[in-house]
């Protein structure tokens, strides 16, 4: 029963490591890896501030969806249980829809 809440704890370590070298400003600006804007891969400074702040809001995300899947595992159905991977879909899509939207409002007019 708990073998998928394992994997899916694995996939948030992995997604908090890939974020980190975004919120460390590692990553100069590309084609594949970072949040990408308009206008973004044409001034580093911009590129930097945009992909440090898309790390930590996704971190942050990421430890919300982390709680929901303690709470749903603790509290949950029995169905909740069994399409716990299905939620966690979800949860990781509105991550990403909700540091998207946080982003774009930090682009310059």
């Amino acid at each position: 029963m708990f073998k998928p809440f394992w994997r899916i704890l694995g996939l948030y370590v992995v997604l908090a490591l890939a974020s980190l070298p975004l919120v460390m400003g590692w990553v100069p600006p590309n084609v594949w890896y970072g949040f990408r804007f308009p206008g973004a891969e044409n001034s580093p400074e911009l590129w930097y501030r945009l992909n440090a702040l898309g790390g930590r809001q996704f971190l942050a995300a990421l430890v919300v969806c982390v709680l929901a899947n303690f709470l749903i595992v603790w509290k949950g159905t029995p169905a909740m249980i069994r399409n716990l991977g299905w939620i966690n879909a979800v949860l990781i899509l509105l991550s990403f829809w909700t540091v998207t939207l946080q982003i774009l409002e930090q682009l310059p007019p």
